[in-house]
């Protein structure tokens, strides 16, 4: 049966067919639900707050993360699955704006201007919108569950999930069916402006629906769909979408120091606990962080220790640690040990993969180095092999346990300056300890000081350089860390130069970033592939024009250069310069895949997984099918080099050089 409008201007039908019981009902339960809902938030709030103190310290960036990654969902989109996310995100919140709108069209328009905004073309666009908003919600709750539960996934499967893909569906498709009850009732001219409640109406009318029968059908789903999404509401602190305030707010705490720097144990002589051994000494920012997971698995996907089959899971690390935090209970079971397992925690390369990849930026290095802490300085526990250098570098200043009378031995005939006080040097070459004694990486220290000869640069390198334990505050002993980040920074304080030169990330990474922790520690640091673009650059270095390398060349972006720090283009631009415009793998730049050398990991013994780092990161490579391997780490030249060697011929031929070797050799000859 045809039930014609009366009116032939469109216009929001508020409250159609709805009785007065119901109009008033929902109000008094929206306010119920409403302050159900702000209670759990506060409730969650105060577990947060139960955690240890911790100012939150003034962060420029904190509103641009906030728009960028909360709102626009920037880092979630980096995927297939997060991409259909953000849909899901962007609907959804069409959605509750226009439920938002709703009501001020009636509340304020209608009962306080006596005239409704949503009318019109306006009212046509809004229901258009819409429509269009909840399929798209749909389709990614579909492909969701289709991921979840029909693919082979490692997400979890338990009821949570069935829950909140049944819920938010339930009230989408209530909400269309009431849409078409009442479009089948009214039959206005511009249904079509309601497409999925258009085609359920005449669904309805096909089957020889009746008005009174749909009014009544109408009523009672209006009721059941109006609990559901009041429940909702009010349940949301309780179930898997109180991500939707606890991922911002996660993203909003988290530290301002870039992933790849770590706190410092300050009068770390006078503590009497050190690290992370109990759920209480977790700072409030962790407990809020640790809530903020969604567990997508992202973390897991790109750890490499995961894809070499250690007992590693970043994820339930994460876990672990917020199953803790939400139950308040010591049950007995040691924090470290027990519940985080010594394999786990030892078998991380602190390479931030999972940190970049986490839509909650959540930082488990940091918390995974925390519990090393306290194994290290209290329990004096290290993974196998590690003590020797631990040692080495505490007593000789190098972890090889060398000679430091030795360190400058790479240098020999080369008549390098030695920095002098009283003297003005435009650049101090921290040499770092792999290229002093690893007799390979000897050679980037001598092909960088060719380059800074030919650039005329007035540089210098410091006698009393020694190693800074970089590797030791990862492994937990941040008081040899600490020890040699004083004397290194009373060395350097001696001397007067405009920049450190590092061409080793670590190195780069502790004195431009960690180091600025420290009283006198804010020193000016340019990593080596930034130099020498600059050099090139400014016309200081020339190199021959037109030349190109014979050999194909793939480069391999280390993690505490390209990841940490952010350094990607220089080294492109620097080998293309010198006519070897290189590869890229599939894991590169930010999401380079790591080498297995950070973290303590290349002083340690451990065989914790089925494959090793560094094997896996060569096959990569050579499945680029370039004939040479371009790096721009010692370390990570360590490690591509001890891969190639176990991995048979086929792999003989391949070339392993560093960026400034390579431009070393286009340079012509003096």
């Amino acid at each position: 049966m045809t039930v014609p409008l009366t009116a032939d201007l469109p216009i929001r039908p508020a409250f159609w067919n709805v009785p007065l019981w119901g109009e008033v009902g929902v109000y008094l339960l929206a306010i119920v639900a409403v302050g159900l809902c702000a209670w759990g938030v506060v409730l969650n709030v105060r577990r947060w707050r139960r955690g240890r103190d911790e100012h939150l310290p003034a962060d420029p960036a904190r509103k641009e993360r906030l728009v960028s990654e909360a709102l626009l969902q920037s880092r979630i989109r980096e995927t297939k699955a997060g991409r259909m996310h953000a849909i899901l995100v962007f609907g959804f919140f069409l959605l509750f704006l226009g439920t938002a709108a709703a009501t001020l069209d009636w509340d304020v328009g209608h009962y306080v201007f006596g005239e409704q905004f949503l009318k019109g073309g306006v009212y046509l666009a809004y229901k258009l919108i819409l429509d269009v908003a909840g399929v798209a919600v749909l389709a990614a709750l579909g492909f969701g569950a289709w991921r979840r539960w029909f693919t082979d996934s490692d997400l979890p499967r338990d009821r949570r999930f069935v829950c909140a893909y049944a819920s938010l569906a339930f009230i989408v498709l209530t909400g269309y069916v009431i849409e078409g009850l009442r479009l089948a009732v009214q039959q206005p001219a511009w249904i079509d402006f309601s497409p999925v409640g258009a085609l359920i109406a005449r669904a309805l009318l096909a089957c020889g629906a009746t008005a009174p029968a749909l009014e009544s059908a109408h009523v009672l789903l209006w009721v059941v769909h109006g609990l559901a999404a009041l429940v909702f509401i009010a349940a949301a602190p309780l179930t898997f979408y109180a991500h939707v305030y606890r991922t911002p707010t996660g993203i909003a705490v988290r530290k301002a120091a870039p992933n790849g720097v770590l706190s410092k144990i300050d009068d770390i002589e006078e503590q009497e606990t050190f690290g992370l051994s109990k759920i209480d000494q977790l700072k409030w920012t962790d407990r809020a962080a640790l809530d903020a997971c969604v567990e997508c698995g992202r973390c897991n996907d790109v750890c490499p220790a995961v894809r070499a089959g250690t007992p590693l899971k970043p994820r339930t690390i994460v876990m672990k640690l917020r199953e803790r935090v939400r139950t308040g209970e010591e049950d007995g079971r040691s924090l470290v040990g027990d519940v985080v397992t010594h394999e786990e925690l030892f078998s991380c390369t602190t390479c931030g993969a999972c940190a970049r990849a986490c839509p909650a930026e959540i930082q488990t290095p940091d918390l995974i180095v925390e519990m090393r802490r306290h194994l290290a300085l209290e329990a004096g526990e290290f993974p196998e092999g590690a003590a020797a250098a631990l040692e080495n570098t505490a007593s000789v200043g190098n972890p090889w346990g060398l000679d430091p009378y030795e360190r400058m031995d790479w240098a020999k005939d080369l008549d390098v300056p030695v920095a002098e006080e009283g003297v003005q040097y435009d650049v101090l070459y921290w040499v770092g300890c792999a290229a002093s004694y690893d007799r390979r990486a000897r050679r980037i220290a001598r092909a960088m000081v060719r380059i800074l000869r030919a650039a005329g640069v007035n540089f210098a390198v410091l006698a009393e350089e020694r190693c800074h334990a970089e590797f030791a505050r990862r492994l937990g002993e941040e008081y040899l860390f600490q020890t040699a980040a004083q004397e290194n920074i009373e060395n350097l304080s001696r001397y007067t130069f405009g920049r450190i030169l590092a061409a080793c990330p670590h190195c780069f990474n502790t004195l431009g970033q960690e180091y600025a922790a420290f009283e006198g520690g804010g020193f000016a640091v340019v990593d080596h592939t930034t130099f020498i673009r600059e050099l090139l650059d400014q016309g200081r270095l020339t190199l021959p024009e037109g030349a190109r390398s014979a050999v194909t060349t793939v480069l391999h972006d280390p993690c505490y250069l390209a990841r940490q720090n952010h350094v990607t283009a220089a080294p492109r631009a620097v080998l293309a310069a010198a006519g070897a415009a290189p590869l890229s793998p599939a894991e590169s730049g930010e999401k380079t895949f790591c080498c297995g050398a950070g973290g303590g990991q290349m002083w340690t013994e451990q065989k914790l997984g089925e494959k090793r780092i560094n094997v896996i990161r060569l096959e990569q490579l050579r499945a680029t099918g370039a004939g040479r391997i371009a790096t721009t780490c010692p370390h990570c030249l360590t490690m591509l080099e001890s891969a190639r060697a176990t991995a048979g011929r086929d792999a003989e031929s391949i070339v392993l050089e560093d960026v400034a070797e390579i431009v070393a050799q286009a340079l012509p000859e003096a």
